[in-house]
């Protein structure tokens, strides 16, 4: 008996280990289909506490909440494939992709794609105030004295062009937003603010760089498949 206890005890302390060091995104998941709570109310640390055969106990910031196994287990032997089986429901209950992103890849590692994001960027600065098409600004000075005509042309389109692009890359920034959540990337964190930030900057190509990343990890998984 004491034997088996042991036994016990070591598959519920590697389960354990497992799942927190490995598996936050599962962990998350659990909880916002069990509760309801949503991912944004889960942005601070989410652990398994412990797992018996009638549910795992599950905790993020100062809660608490036990998640029940239906039916019970036999065996902690089982855990594995009911915990995966438990991932796969809350995947499909919440909308989530199979596929969760926890890097971000920058635009330098496409050309075409550095190219639009400095040019975005560029545009940001010199059109975010009238008064850098004036003259004693440092671009004027510097730059747009040799053509005056140039420099009251953009003066007069500064407002509609700067409006017209903020309001494109935000909507732009808004679907980003969508595909943080459906890729379970735990909202306000680094990658969420990296993958959001260049959106809003670059737009189209940030978007190009997240679904050739998908693409890839997809890609992985059917090769260990087989």
């Amino acid at each position: 008996m004491a034997t088996s206890e042991a036994q016990e005890a070591i598959a519920r302390e590697r389960i354990v280990k497992h799942m927190n060091g490995d598996h936050q995104d599962s962990i998350r998941r659990y909880i916002e289909h069990a509760s309801g709570i949503s991912s944004y109310q889960l942005r601070g640390d989410t652990q398994m506490a412990n797992i018996a055969l009638d549910k795992m106990d599950l905790t993020f910031g100062d809660t608490q909440i036990a998640v029940p196994f239906d039916p019970p287990l036999k065996s902690l032997r089982e855990a594995r494939e009911r915990l995966i089986q438990m991932d796969q429901s809350a995947l499909k209950a919440l909308g989530r992709s199979q596929i969760s992103v926890t890097r971000y890849i920058p635009p330098h590692v496409h050309f075409f794609h550095l190219v639009n994001f400095s040019v975005c960027i560029l545009t940001y600065a010199a059109f975010c105030r009238p008064s850098n098409f004036k003259p004693d600004s440092l671009l004027y000075d510097h730059l747009l004295y040799k053509t005056p005509a140039f420099a009251a042309f953009c003066l007069t389109i500064q407002p509609i062009l700067l409006t017209i692009m903020a309001a494109i890359h935000m909507v732009e920034a808004g679907l980003m937003v969508k595909k943080m959540e459906k890729h379970s990337v735990l909202p306000f964190s680094g990658v969420w603010w990296c993958w959001v930030c260049s959106c809003f900057v670059e737009g189209v190509t940030s978007f190009k760089r997240l679904d050739e990343l998908v693409d890839n990890r997809k890609k992985e998984k059917e090769a260990k498949s087989h």
